[in-house]
């Protein structure tokens, strides 16, 4: 069976969601609050700097990241619409 889709290029997708986990992270947690980020979702520290990195990033991971900076998953997988799920959030 023929795929209409495009073979996906994970590294690029990979380091989209990457910039974008920074991102967040920088807005909620500062410049050098990572490792507040990753006590809140109770990872060390250099997991969390892995995945900013852009290495894989388990689901567990992507859904406490969701809860804890209330991260829109639509925003998140593609940079569109809505950054925060809660309006008062959002910058």
């Amino acid at each position: 069976m023929e795929s209409s889709f495009p073979p996906a290029d994970w590294g690029s997708i990979r380091n989209d969601l990457a910039r974008r986990l920074r991102e967040i992270r920088k807005e909620l947690y500062g410049e050098h609050g990572g490792p507040l980020l990753a006590k809140d979702m109770g990872l060390p520290y250099r997991t969390w700097h892995a995945y900013e990195e852009g290495c894989a990033i388990p689901a567990q991971s992507i859904l406490r990241f969701l809860e804890v900076t209330d991260a829109h998953p639509h925003w998140l997988i593609t940079g569109e619409g809505s950054k925060y799920r809660s309006r008062d959030r959002g910058l």
